[in-house]
């Protein structure tokens, strides 16, 4: 990054997606268990199963976690490692609040009728409005320091 040292994030959090972490765990073993069952009775068809099972180990390291950063100049929020990331420029978000997700509204990266919303588990979540209405929710177990930072953030952009 040009050898230019970057300020520390305001607030960083990760999530750990439980649900998601057991259910893709579960859908791994449903794969592994085929293939040692079909092993067991002399059908060596292991390469059947090798799809299903790269995807859901996949999607299991993807999704399981997701991270929020708030810094002097954007929000960012991802999956995984960054493999889902959205970054939010502050001058650009009109408001933020803390808001209640609807439970069908689940978990993982959705489009609901409020825009995106990025969710690990649970209802609670941030909700950013940006210029024509567009909106963007994080889900998050600690919506009320997520959203005071975000705030905190946005009046430190005003006051330069």
């Amino acid at each position: 990054m040009d050898g230019v040292p970057t300020a520390p994030a305001a607030y960083s959090h990760t999530q750990i997606g439980y649900p998601i972490l057991a259910g893709m765990a579960l859908g791994t073993l449903t794969q592994v268990r085929a293939v040692l069952r079909d092993k067991r009775v002399g059908r060596p068809r292991g390469w059947l199963y090798m799809p299903g099972l790269l995807a859901f180990a996949t999607l299991m390291l993807a999704f399981s976690r997701l991270t929020v950063q708030v810094d002097e100049t954007r929000v960012s929020v991802g999956f995984g490692g960054g493999l889902a990331r959205r970054r939010f420029e502050l001058h650009t978000i009109e408001a933020a609040s803390s808001v209640e997700t609807p439970w069908l509204a689940g978990w993982g990266i959705r489009l609901t009728r409020q825009g995106w919303l990025y969710n690990a588990w649970g209802r609670r979540a941030v909700q950013l409005r940006f210029a024509g209405g567009r909106r963007f929710t994080i889900g998050t177990d600690e919506p009320d320091v997520l959203l005071a930072a975000i705030e905190c953030a946005r009046e430190g952009l005003v006051a330069e």
